[in-house]
């Protein structure tokens, strides 16, 4: 068996990945009438889009522009999106320890109906406007701990032009990111600030809960690592013209430096079972080219 390391490419290839792509760029979405359009507008208000309490997982970003040819016959035309945080959020899914909005109902439904439209298609729009209508409705519905992949969001994106005010505005939301709601503004952007700096502490202190435990494993202490350098790396990508002089960090405000994790009492999020088993296994896999 060759190793293979899931929690970088989110256990699917490259290749799988572009053949994704390609196929929802193709466009091939059902031909949908206007009264059918309008039975899914009423479908859509009225199917359930909760999560279990501390569960609920949005995510949005991590695009990273490759030079590989969305149409095969067209190598001069459109470049493919590698789109890793929704590889990231079925990880977390499939580990049990997340609930994305695909996996409720709703999700589940606006998922199997592969409203797969090109950018020029009136229909694509229209399938926006689904998936913006569930998004809103699934952060409405959170409640508790809620976690949030969003390295490199475009301004643009469902996350930060619907789900990050309805969040904001949902009082049952406890925690984001294992951060006290308290500490976020109720401006949507100075808290996706916020948050993104968050994470890149919220990230260290996780690979240095990870050095400290003697039960940890060479290869979970390199991922945690990892994670964390992954994690600055796009903060500076981000937000540059916010580093200092050798590209150091702005400071978090005292209280949310003193803040805890909240993840990190319940067990939660990285801390669970689940992952550190998950990331353990991973490492115990034989190298490549081993027997």
């Amino acid at each position: 068996m060759q190793k293979r390391d899931a929690r970088r490419d989110y256990g699917s290839t490259w290749k799988s990945r572009l053949a994704e792509s390609r196929a929802r760029a193709a466009g091939n979405g059902p031909r949908l009438s206007p009264e059918q359009i309008a039975d899914l507008r009423l479908q859509i208000a009225t199917l359930d889009v909760t999560s279990p309490p501390d569960t609920a997982l949005l995510w949005s970003g991590r695009d990273i522009l490759t030079g590989v040819p969305l149409d095969e016959a067209a190598p001069d035309g459109s470049k493919w999106w590698d789109k890793l945080s929704c590889r990231e959020a079925e990880l977390f899914s499939a580990l049990a320890i997340a609930c994305r909005l695909e996996d409720t109902p709703a999700g589940e439904f606006l998922t199997a109906l592969q409203l797969n439209y090109r950018d020029d298609d009136p229909l694509f729009n229209m399938a926006k406007d689904l998936w913006g209508t569930l998004s809103h409705r699934f952060a409405g519905a959170a409640a508790g701990r809620v976690e949030i992949i969003c390295e490199g969001a475009f301004e643009n994106s469902v996350f930060r032009s619907v789900e990050l005010d309805t969040l904001l505005a949902n009082a049952l939301v406890s925690a984001i990111n294992g951060l006290d709601r308290r500490h976020f503004p109720s401006n949507a952007d100075d808290a996706f600030r916020l948050l993104r700096r968050w994470d890149v502490e919220r990230s260290r202190r996780y690979a240095a809960f990870i050095e400290a435990d003697p039960d940890s494993t060479p290869h979970e202490r390199a991922a945690a690592i990892d994670d964390f350098r992954e994690i600055q790396l796009w903060y500076e990508q981000d937000f540059f013209d916010d580093l200092g002089p050798g590209r150091t960090l702005p400071d978090l405000p005292d209280q949310v430096l003193a803040a805890a994790d909240l993840t990190e009492g319940a067990g939660a999020w990285k801390y669970s079972s689940p992952w550190r088993e998950f990331i353990q296994q991973q490492g115990a896999m034989p190298q490549e080219g081993g027997r």
